[in-house]
């Protein structure tokens, strides 16, 4: 099983988040809507800590991948 899947799923859905979020902001600050900045500012950065944590998944699965093969690649003693 691979972890690249799943952090593409969190990467996409912190995408979607932040977009909304972001969305959200802008109604709150032009005064088009009743949305709390604060809650919307909140809602953005949680979504960039859930990207960055899917984007270390996967550093660490291809760090992970290159160790294997390079194991695979050592003569057998």
């Amino acid at each position: 099983m691979t972890a690249i899947p799943h952090a593409a799923v969190a990467l996409t859905s912190a995408l979607g988040r932040f977009d909304a979020a972001a969305s959200r902001a802008v109604e709150a600050a032009t005064g088009a809507d009743d949305v709390a900045l604060g809650d919307a500012l909140v809602e953005m950065t949680e979504a960039k800590t859930q990207a960055k944590a899917g984007v270390a998944i996967i550093r660490f699965a291809d760090e992970m991948w290159d160790a294997l093969l390079s194991i695979g690649r050592e003569p057998p003693r």
